[in-house]
């Protein structure tokens, strides 16, 4: 179950909405929400050459210092009056990486989309994908923009008998167990890859069946023509999901964590709520 979620904290657009989400979750599970506000700290020095005077860096702190003020209080307002355990922590660095590693001793990461030249949170898109790639727990990613009244109820499977969608079977569990409606979804059901990684036909159903979980009701499509991201967008939409839980796909390569296209495309157009399991 979860009894420990971390929620990103900022002045963003979309703030309010992720934190009703994960407030909601926590009454719901009955579990402590961490809130992290990340600030960077104005630096006395640009790119080691330009040297920032120490009354602009004053009022850039004083600016930082407000804003980490506000938040909180916007925060504890908004969270603790969901009459949950709450706790606040402002760590000053990158947000990517400290997002990341203060979320390693929570059960779910809750963060907002981001897309460039849309939303207005530090956490760039690619700040986002690191994030979700690093953290080492799974991440609900909420859209930037709608209001999400429930999240879990009917659950969208992304299942594909690989190491990933089989993280997020497991790391998906509290939500599978209050679900009741769970579709799960295996794309391009007749490739070659897809039989070759099937095992036992009907491994899946008896795993739900084990654990408790309501009966999945099992499906196929296709990505021709429209692509995966797509195609798992649009099922979504036909059975009325509201939560996709799927395995994120990516690598590191030269430093940097890069995404497949899939996972990028749903980070890009999400409309509900999307578990990643990495």
């Amino acid at each position: 179950m979860l009894k420990r979620i971390a929620l990103q904290v900022e002045k963003d657009a979309a703030c309010a909405g992720r934190t009703a989400v994960a407030a909601a979750l926590a009454a719901r599970f009955q579990a402590e929400l961490v809130g992290i506000y990340v600030s960077f700290a104005p630096p006395r020095y640009l790119f080691d050459e330009a040297y920032v005077p120490g009354a602009l860096q004053e009022i850039a702190l004083r600016q930082m210092q407000e804003d980490r003020r506000k938040c909180e209080e916007a925060f504890q307002r908004q969270a603790g009056g969901a009459g949950i355990a709450v706790q606040w922590r402002a760590p000053e660095g990158r947000a990517d990486e400290l997002l990341a590693r203060h979320a390693r001793c929570a059960d779910l990461l809750v963060i907002s989309q981001s897309v460039d030249g849309v939303t207005d949170s530090v956490l760039a898109p690619d700040m986002a994908e690191s994030v979700i790639l690093t953290a080492g727990r799974p991440v609900l990613a909420v859209p930037y923009s709608g209001e999400f009244e429930t999240v879990g109820t009917r659950i969208l499977f992304c299942w594909d008998h690989g190491r990933e969608a089989a993280r997020a079977l497991a790391d998906a569990a509290p939500f599978f167990a209050t679900a009741s409606e769970i579709v799960a979804l295996t794309l391009n059901a007749n490739s070659d890859e897809m039989r070759r990684r099937q095992t036992v036909v009907g491994d899946l159903k008896a795993y739900f069946h084990a654990h408790g979980y309501v009966r999945p009701r099992v499906t196929t499509g296709e990505t021709a023509g429209i692509g995966t991201g797509n195609a798992i967008l649009n099922a979504a939409s036909d059975y009325g999901c509201d939560l996709i839980v799927m395995g994120l796909y990516g690598h590191s390569r030269a430093r940097e964590w890069v995404l497949g296209g899939a996972s990028r495309a749903i980070l890009e157009s999400m409309t509900v709520p999307v578990l990643f399991s990495h």
